[in-house]
């Protein structure tokens, strides 16, 4: 008896259900709660995944870095003058910087190890390790944030979300992007300089609309007491394009006080 999943069987549940090979690259969303007990806890779930996939690329956004300035572009889903308290506890971006929270302890994990690399976006940023790690956050640009998103989809990767549903499929966002959907510009305190960085995707809680979809592609597995998923970038990115295309106010999130979602919303 253990005292929670291990490596091994972690392992076992990617790479025999969900089908992963050891070859294919993909980006991982993980909520390490969810799994359960877990023994070695986050190390054992990152091993688990280094284990059974190509090249592993997290999310390592630094939210903690953004300024909200006194004026800016209209409709920029903010409201101006209004961050004096955040702007005082904003911290400056390094490349060593932690990961906000919200990415979760298992993208942390990953990033503190020494055989990881990471993007230098200011916001944005991208962590990564195995084959590829420095070709697909080479694809990154101040300019183009989304650029890992498309290396993926172009070498036949995936999303695997463990413990965490569509709200946390960042890899949507290039959908959005592609059928037209509004971005905006934010503001990152850095060393140097204050940064504007365009090409922001907005809010992602209406993407839970997306998700039975997704269900003649997406690959289900149990592990632990988490609900796990894989799903291929190609043809998830062109099904929410189309649908996209189709209705534009699809997958916005039906909150009235959502400046993101109204300011993208089609009337």
């Amino acid at each position: 008896m253990t005292d929670g999943l291990t490596t091994r069987e972690i392992q076992s549940e990617l790479e025999n259900v969900l089908g992963l090979d050891g070859s294919t690259d993909i980006i991982a969303h993980v909520n390490l709660e969810a799994l359960g007990p877990i023994e070695g806890g986050a190390e054992t779930v990152i091993a688990a995944i280094l284990a059974a996939s190509g090249t592993v690329v997290m999310p390592a956004f630094t939210y903690q870095t953004q300024i909200i300035p006194q004026d800016g572009p209209p409709d920029n889903a903010i409201a101006y003058g209004t961050g004096d308290e955040m702007n005082a506890r904003a911290e400056f971006y390094r490349p060593d910087l932690r990961i906000h929270p919200d990415c979760g302890v298992a993208a942390e994990t990953l990033r503190q190890d020494g055989d990881t690399l990471r993007s230098i976006h200011p916001i944005l940023s991208f962590i990564a390790q195995g084959p590829n790690a420095r070709s697909v956050l080479g694809s990154q640009t101040r300019q183009n944030p989304l650029g890992p998103i498309a290396w993926l989809e172009a070498h036949d990767g995936g999303v695997l979300l463990m413990g965490v549903d569509q709200r946390h499929n960042f890899s949507l966002h290039l959908a959005e992007q592609r059928a037209g959907r509004k971005s905006f510009v934010r503001w990152a305190l850095t060393m140097n300089d204050i940064e504007e960085l365009p090409n922001i995707p907005g809010c992602a809680e209406g993407f839970n609309m997306i998700w039975q979809h997704l269900y003649p592609f997406t690959s289900v597995a149990q592990i632990g007491l988490a609900r796990c998923e894989l799903i291929p970038i190609e043809p998830m990115l062109a099904l929410a394009e189309q649908m996209l295309r189709e209705n534009p106010n699809f997958m916005l999130c039906n909150k009235p006080s959502c400046l993101s979602c109204r300011a993208r919303e089609t009337h």
